[in-house]
């Protein structure tokens, strides 16, 4: 009797799988609606609430495509942070007052693919990242692992730049 609801269980799973799949279509849209799902959604939030109607431009970085807003009314979200902030990323979206350089964009670009790997989970394991920090006796920001893995990332990228600029 266990096995007969434990195989009805599997093939009703089996179904669902293969039907959300069907009306999904292809995995890239998969990616893209788990990306969405809450960054891009807080990035447009967040940019119309500034009162900016577009994105400045888009920035193709590698594996990721950056939508930076440069614009100086995102001070107006900024001034509402607890630390002083000059760039911040929320899915795709990067906000800055002003032109962003390329090693905060390198850094940036990293917390991007960092919204594409964990989707809506991001937000909870970035926060839970500085809590266990600061139960540790660390700083919240420099001892979080999402923050160490952008600054690696933009280490390595703008010693990548620097060395193809060498003759």
């Amino acid at each position: 009797m266990v096995f007969h609801w434990a195989a009805a269980i599997l093939d009703f799973w089996l179904a669902s799988w293969r039907g959300a799949r069907a009306w999904l279509g292809r995995p890239a849209r998969v990616r893209r609606l788990w990306r969405a799902l809450p960054g891009d959604l807080l990035g447009i939030l967040v940019m119309r609430g500034c009162g900016i109607a577009r994105p400045t431009r888009e920035v193709e970085s590698g594996d990721v495509t950056a939508v930076l807003v440069e614009d100086p009314r995102v001070g107006r979200w900024f001034d509402t942070q607890l630390m002083p902030v000059t760039a911040q990323t929320l899915g795709r979206y990067v906000f800055a007052r002003g032109r962003i350089p390329a090693d905060i964009l390198a850094h940036e670009c990293e917390h991007i693919r960092q919204w594409e790997r964990f989707g809506p989970f991001y937000l909870a394991m970035y926060f839970g990242s500085s809590a266990l920090a600061l139960l540790r006796g660390r700083e919240a920001y420099w001892a979080n692992h999402f923050e160490a893995a952008a600054r690696s990332r933009a280490v390595r990228e703008t010693s990548k730049t620097k060395t193809r600029l060498k003759p």
